[in-house]
């Protein structure tokens, strides 16, 4: 029995395609196309970056004795430096890689704020406190 036209099949739809589906993907705006295992390729290749910069950002910290804000200060400086020479290897063309040009400031943010806290508090209780 062929179903009423206001109702939707229980099996879903094959008919209607999702036209977000699949490895290629058009932007809404500009007409541009994303390649979505390559954007997800440079999310975790950044996040790894993020992490590796929270790293050494914590080590640095935790050697010279930085303690409360001026620790965290460190991290954000750190962090920025590193988020700029990203920006500067990418030749400014942040859209060809990420979604949005903020991505490369503000993504991932907190993975690398989790292994700055481990390494700035590691690096500090080894060196001046053992």
């Amino acid at each position: 029995m062929p179903a009423k036209a206001g109702t939707k099949s229980a099996f879903g739809d094959s008919s209607s395609k999702d036209p977000k589906k699949g490895k290629v993907q058009q932007k809404e705006d500009g007409g541009e196309f994303l390649n979505i295992a390559a954007m997800q390729h440079n999310a975790r290749t950044f996040a790894h970056a993020r992490i590796f910069s929270g790293v050494m950002a914590g080590c640095v910290a935790g050697l010279l004795k930085y303690e409360g804000l001026a620790g965290v200060l460190v991290f954000l400086v750190i962090t920025l430096v590193h988020s700029t020479m990203i920006f500067v290897k990418m030749k400014f063309n942040v859209s060809r890689h990420f979604p949005h040009a903020r991505d490369v400031f503000v993504s991932q943010f907190t993975h690398g704020l989790m292994s700055f806290i481990l390494f700035w508090t590691l690096a500090y209780d080894m060196v001046h406190i053992f």
